[in-house]
C-alpha cells in the first residue's frame, strides 16, 4: 500500500515541477512582451487619476462606460508614444483638477502624516488626564 502511495506522490511531484516550469516560461514570455509593459503603465496611470464619472473612485475602479473610454484613450495615447506625464497633463486640462488623485507637492504627502501624529498626541494627552481606572 505504501509503495503505491510513494509512486503516486512521485508522479504528483513531477507534474508539479513541470507545471511550475511551464508557468515560469509563460511569465518570462509575458515580461518581454511590449504590450504588457504598455498595459501596466496604462493601468498604473488609471490608478493615479480620479474618475470624473464616479466620485471618490479612480479611473481603474470606476465601472462607468465613460471611464472605460478614458482608460482606452490612455492606452492609445501611450501606444502612440506619449509619456505618462503628457497623458496626465492632457486629462487634467480636459477634466480639471478633479482627476488629480495623488498630491502634487511634498507638502501634500506630509500634511496627512502630521495630522495623524497630532491626533495621536491629542488622544494620548486625553488618556493621560483620565488616568488609570
Amino acid at each position: 500500500m505504501f509503495s503505491s502511495m510513494r509512486g503516486s506522490s512521485s508522479v504528483l511531484l513531477v507534474v508539479a515541477l513541470l507545471a511550475g516550469l511551464g508557468h515560469g516560461s509563460v511569465a518570462a514570455a509575458a515580461e518581454t512582451s511590449p504590450g504588457l509593459g504598455l498595459s501596466r503603465e496604462a493601468h498604473a496611470l488609471s490608478r493615479e487619476l480620479m474618475s470624473p464619472y464616479c466620485p471618490g473612485r479612480t479611473l481603474a475602479d470606476c465601472p462607468s462606460p465613460d471611464a472605460a473610454a478614458v482608460r482606452r484613450e490612455i492606452r492609445t495615447r501611450l501606444a502612440a508614444g506619449e509619456t505618462s506625464d503628457q497623458v496626465r497633463a492632457g486629462l487634467e486640462h480636459r477634466f480639471g483638477d478633479a482627476v488629480v488623485g495623488v498630491p502634487r507637492t511634498p507638502l501634500g504627502w506630509i500634511l496627512p502624516g502630521l495630522g495623524l501624529l497630532l491626533g495621536i498626541w491629542m488622544l494620548r494627552r486625553a488618556w493621560s488626564r483620565i488616568g488609570p481606572a
